[in-house]
């Protein structure tokens, strides 16, 4: 989304230099009159405004803070408007950053998908002082038609999230409410007329029912980035002490679409993934990942933190587990359950993910630690 709105830029006449990490993009950019920067460092430069529009809050830590980073040459007095959904955590971590550099900052997540992102009709949420949103207001003005203040930084962020929940829950229900009425016998056309005439119609249903009624999964936002959304929304949850199982319900959902290869397509893919035949090792039982650990009273802290802040969550990010779960049985004894929808998918994990993830806990704790490991298959469940 970050080249339709830099090319809304550009149409309306700033000065625009651009940098992304795939260098094949944004070629018809610099042919209309776009600067290409060999860094990020590059494009801060002398920039009186910086835009990010990142796939995650790792890609922005790395973009900011690497050695060729924008915060090696952010000027002082210069403003960033991060558009990226990094959740509010990242987003009050970049604030200071760019504090510490004399330099402003605005989280500014967007509400809408490429083709509102080329209209310049997105929805644009803008937490931070309010001297710096309304200064950011002026840029923004070219992306999206209604910029919403939201308050502090990372409020903006917190309320994507909200929102992209409500985005990610009602997809999945319509898809499971579309499959029940086809199996039911009730034509597509019938129901999406129903829907129009109803008061369920809303712009939303309004595009998003067609996707799934004709299984059009050309990719307006893709299923993977979806997916960093709902764990952040999670994130979000846990900070709160709230449970929200609906939400954990959705994520599964989308991370079984995720496993089942529709990680590139629109995130409308999931009503696929819940009208395929169950696999054959899902039929034998559920299957689960654990790795069981005895750790030294002295670092018990410091691995529960390890597991919970990062270890966990990038495990789970590797798509190839539905969710992880982190239990203490006493004193240094741990166990984390990661369960998948298959055997292939835990295989996959070991094979292409397990030795660096194994190398990284090694070299954090390289004594004090002991774990074992081992794969269970679900046979029977009662009641």
């Amino acid at each position: 989304m970050g080249l339709p709105m830099a090319a809304r830029l550009l149409a309306a006449g700033a000065p625009l230099t651009i940098w992304n990490r795939d260098v094949e993009r944004g070629a018809d950019l610099v042919t209309r009159g776009a600067r290409r920067a060999r860094t990020p460092s590059d494009a801060a430069y002398e920039a009186d405004v910086v835009i990010l529009m990142l796939a995650d809050p790792r890609a922005v830590d790395a973009v900011l803070g690497a050695p060729d980073g924008v915060l090696k040459t952010l000027r002082r007095g210069a403003l960033l408007i991060d558009c990226s959904t990094i959740g509010p955590a990242m987003a009050r971590a970049s604030a200071a950053r760019c504090a510490d550099r004399g330099a402003a900052y605005v989280d500014a997540p967007v509400l809408g998908s490429v083709p509102a992102a080329e209209q310049g009709s997105l929805t644009i949420f803008a937490g931070g002082a309010a001297a710096d949103v309304e200064r950011a207001r002026d840029v923004l003005a070219h992306l999206g038609t209604t910029i919403v203040p939201t308050g502090d930084v990372g409020s903006a962020s917190a309320l994507k999230l909200v929102m992209n929940l409500l985005v990610a829950g009602q997809t999945e229900l319509m898809a499971e409410a579309f499959l029940l009425a086809a199996r039911a016998g009730l034509p597509g056309s019938l129901v999406r007329d129903a829907l129009a005439g109803s008061v369920l119609a809303s712009p939303f249903v309004a595009y998003k029912a067609p996707q799934l009624l004709d299984r059009q999964f050309t990719p307006l936002f893709t299923t993977a980035l979806l997916l960093k959304d709902l764990d952040l929304a999670l994130e979000l949850a846990r900070t709160h002490t709230l449970a929200l199982p609906g939400l954990r319900a959705i994520r599964d959902a989308y991370g079984a679409s995720f496993s089942a290869g529709r990680a590139d397509d629109d995130f409308s893919a999931v009503i696929d993934s819940l009208d395929a035949p169950p696999r054959e090792e899902e039929d034998q039982g559920s299957v689960s990942y654990e790795v069981t650990a005895r750790v030294d009273d002295a670092l018990a802290f410091d691995y529960e933190r390890f597991m919970i802040e990062s270890h966990i969550p990038e495990i789970v990010q590797t798509g190839c587990f539905l969710h992880g779960r982190l239990q203490q049985g006493g004193e240094g004894q741990y166990r984390t359950t990661f369960h998948a929808v298959s055997q292939e998918e835990v295989n996959r994990y070991l094979s292409e993910f397990a030795p660096a993830m194994r190398e990284r806990t090694n070299a954090r704790f390289p004594t004090g630690l002991s774990l074992s490991r081992r794969v269970w298959t679900e046979r029977a469940q009662w009641p």
